[in-house]
């Protein structure tokens, strides 16, 4: 019994060792990755970054409301297509409905915050970054 309980501690020890090791080396790579970034010579990289930025918010911007659309139709076919069969199918239906509508909802959440987030990447104001876009 004592055996097994010291032969846990050292495991234990091993583990908590190896972990804080884990730790150290990811934030060390973080660090390194962070002082490299800082460096303002390339551009062509950032110039890059904005158009991609940009054509990230135009796409989403363009696709996810028209499918939060077809979501909220269907959901509600859904619906009112459950209600004339039983109290199971209805309850499936009564279901769908309800993941279809959050699937929109959480859709038209991405889309809204797509614009800050991209702004904070870029470090511009979206309409500095998508000179389309006012």
């Amino acid at each position: 019994m004592v055996r097994a309980r010291t032969r846990i501690r050292q495991q234990s020890r091993k583990n908590t060792s190896s972990g804080s090791l884990l730790v150290f080396a990811l934030a060390f790579l973080l660090t390194i990755s962070l002082s490299f970034s800082q460096t303002s010579g390339s551009t062509q990289a950032s110039e890059k970054l904005k158009t991609t930025l940009c054509s990230l918010y135009k796409d989403l911007n363009s696709v996810i409301p028209t499918v939060a659309f077809v979501l909220f139709v269907l959901a509600g076919v859904s619906y009112a297509g459950g209600q004339f069969f039983g109290a199971e199918t209805r309850a499936k239906a009564i279901s769908w409905s309800m993941s279809m509508v959050t699937g929109a909802v959480v859709g038209l959440l991405i889309v809204q915050v797509a614009s800050v987030l991209i702004s904070n990447l870029a470090g511009y104001k979206l309409s500095e970054v998508c000179r389309e876009i006012k």
